[in-house]
């Protein structure tokens, strides 16, 4: 796949090219991509040629469990009797960096359209948002799998990368797309994607694809967009209304302390009565605690 960067909402555009100037972020999470692959392929000829790691004990702790091809994936890909039986709730996290060592193609796929779309969605978001989204898709995408498919083991980026891709449709929504050889607008290739994974989802299948992973993230990615301005908008109105809930209550707090204080300047402290005296005490309290 190719996409025309120069053709946005307001019009086409001219100038063909392959992905776009990668951000950081990107290649980070590109290279952290790869790397682990890297390691899934030592672990796993490790496994195949000697039979496990040495000093290694998995089987003991969890013999009752199908394992993986090899310690390392079974220790982080996601498998609910592992994530939710044992509580290894980092693999809601982990999966999302693991890919096949039999098919490398899962990981290159990944990888070039995360090339392609995600410095594009991250720009338009912004680094933060881009990565909280990517990370909340990807563990959703595992979550709606679960729920879906229990006893399945998910490996794969695959549930964030169809977060980003709609999340590119939907800012992008007429930016041209080369699919193999055919141009065609974004939207309507993310269209395409929904549709056969949802059939795929319907329909019964033998094969090692996580399709409702892909679901997931396609839906978690929808809702993010087209959503998250509005909880942000309501989080940041909520968060300056207790802001100002807290102003006016110490705002009042002083104003009976200065009451009470003129109170004891007349009185003296045998003036005040026992809520009075604590009611001084925990104002104190609060102040030095505000000081440190």
């Amino acid at each position: 796949m190719a996409y025309n960067d120069s053709y946005n909402k307001s019009g086409p555009g001219f100038g063909l090219s392959i992905g776009s100037r990668w951000t950081r972020t990107i290649m980070i999470l590109i290279i952290v991509n790869v790397s682990v692959f890297v390691v899934q392929l030592l672990f796993s000829t490790i496994s195949s040629q000697w039979g496990g790691v040495p000093g290694a004990d998995i089987d003991s702790m969890m013999p009752q469990l199908a394992l993986g091809p090899d310690q390392f994936t079974t220790m982080f890909w996601l498998y609910q009797p592992l994530a939710i039986g044992k509580l290894w709730l980092w693999q809601f996290v982990t999966y999302m960096f693991l890919h096949s060592v039999s098919s490398p193609w899962h990981i290159i796929f990944n990888m070039l359209v995360l090339w392609m779309f995600g410095s594009q969605v991250e720009k338009a978001m912004g680094t933060k948002k881009f990565l909280a989204m990517y990370f909340t898709a990807g563990i959703f995408a595992g979550i709606f799998c679960c729920l879906f498919t229990p006893g399945t083991p998910i490996i794969g980026a695959s549930g964030a990368i169809f977060a980003v891709e709609i999340a590119f449709a939907m800012f992008f929504p007429n930016t041209m797309v080369i699919f193999y050889i055919f141009p065609i607008k974004a939207k309507y290739l993310v269209m395409i994607f929904a549709g056969i994974t949802v059939i795929s989802c319907i329909m019964p299948s033998s094969g090692s694809t996580a399709h409702f992973a892909h679901l997931g993230g396609l839906i978690y990615g929808f809702l993010f967009i087209r959503y998250e301005p509005r909880f942000s908008s309501f989080l940041l109105s909520w968060q300056s209304q207790q802001q100002k809930r807290e102003y006016l209550k110490e705002e009042d707090i002083k104003r009976q302390v200065d009451v009470l204080l003129d109170k004891v300047n007349q009185g003296g402290m045998k003036s005040l009565t026992r809520r009075e005296r604590n009611f001084l005490r925990s104002a104190s309290k609060r102040y030095r605690k505000t000081r440190t």
